[in-house]
């Protein structure tokens, strides 16, 4: 039988592995190395024809518990971590003007900056509300505190100039996220990729479940964002009913979301050029969006970029329906709860809120700030 057949396959297989004559074995340390961390990963008393998932992930899954600051863990995350190790030890090394490049130099000083809580304790909240008063950035329910300069206007909103000013000034993806990889059919050249963005919480399913775990991060964020806001000054009333419709508009959102299971390779790749996409999905300035991100000063060569140029959109229902919420949303409040406020707060402490906790070190925060650009390079 076919199971019969799968079962011998895996048992001449291993045991070609394990007993040919004249294999030859790598046994140097790395090779050792190698060969423990693979089988620390896998489970060798289960039948990988009874379950090949147990089999090859059980003892990764057994030894790598999911962190408490975290409410799901993977390779990726667990991989990311290594790298920030890494990477912390490089950035922590006294700057060398002789051996350091220019670049080097800059992120060492931005992680020093990052690192210096006492300047940052001392400048309190003063940079972000110099921030919130940018016609970008304005948020209504501050209006009671942020002066007549920082007062929200309906008429000079722009959502493409928000978006792409979080995107391309502070390298915060809401709604939207834009970047540049290879071209999944022609990866000898490179494209650029509209998708989904992530929302604050940690999965689709924090703001989609009524279990209790789910309810008390929705809870646990919702206060997060009332407690920010009355810190920079809002009224507490107003900041409760204004932050419970930012709320409700995530989960929204990820209803719209398109869930992990259904993001294959196929149904990912719609390549069109801008003026197509424009046309599917009117309701936003595409190419005006795109051009304000790119910053041509820096790279003069992609200021010509106009209609034809190509994309991969990922997700097109998804923009589809984003922007009928969107345009709903506008037209119930004037002052249109639109999630911004993710991309200036402080310390990004809303991008880890796990069983009510923040960001469980300041080290990997400010690595964060150093790689999340760097990565676009």
């Amino acid at each position: 039988s076919m199971e019969t057949n799968k079962r011998n396959y895996f048992g001449i297989s291993q045991g070609l592995i394990k007993f040919h004559p004249k294999q030859q074995y790598c046994l140097t340390a790395e090779c050792i190395e190698a060969a423990a961390a693979v089988l620390s990963k896998i489970n060798q008393s289960v039948d990988p024809c009874d379950n090949f998932y147990r089999f090859a992930c059980d003892g990764w899954i057994y030894n790598n518990p999911i962190p408490e600051d975290m409410s799901n863990y993977g390779v990726y995350p667990w991989l990311r971590h290594n790298v920030d190790l890494k990477l912390k030890a490089l950035l922590e090394k006294p700057i060398s003007k002789r051996q350091d490049s220019e670049a080097v130099q800059k992120a060492k000083i931005l992680y020093a900056s990052c690192m210096n809580e006492n300047k940052i304790e001392k400048a309190d909240v003063k940079p972000l509300l110099s921030i919130l008063r940018h016609s970008p950035f304005r948020w209504p329910v501050l209006e009671s505190n942020i002066g007549p300069e920082g007062l929200w206007s309906e008429r000079r909103f722009s959502l493409v100039q928000t978006l792409a000013t979080l995107r391309g000034q502070y390298s915060n993806s809401v709604f939207i996220r834009l970047y540049v990889a290879a071209d999944d059919k022609v990866s000898n050249r490179y494209i650029l990729k509209l998708d989904q963005a992530s929302l604050s919480l940690s999965s689709r399913e924090d703001y989609l479940e009524n279990t209790t775990e789910a309810k008390s991060y929705r809870d646990t964020f919702l206060q997060f964002m009332v407690d920010t806001a009355v810190l920079l000054g809002a009224n507490a009333s107003r900041a409760e009913s204004d932050m419970k419709s930012v709320l409700k508009l995530e989960v929204k959102i990820a209803e719209i979301m398109i869930p992990y299971e259904n993001r294959t390779s196929e149904v990912m790749y719609n390549k069109m050029n801008i003026s197509e996409l424009s046309a599917m999905i009117p309701q936003f300035d595409w190419l005006g969006y795109i051009k304000k991100v790119i910053d041509t000063k820096l790279y003069p060569e992609l200021k010509d970029i106009g209609p034809s140029e190509n994309v991969i959109v990922r997700v097109p229902q998804y923009f589809k329906d984003l922007f009928r919420i969107l345009e709903n949303e506008r037209k119930k409040s004037p002052h249109f709860c639109l999630n911004s406020f993710r991309g200036v707060f402080p310390c990004g402490q809303q991008e880890s809120l796990v069983s009510g906790t923040f960001i469980s070190s300041k080290q990997f925060y400010c690595l964060l700030q150093i790689h999340s650009p760097l990565s676009l390079v």
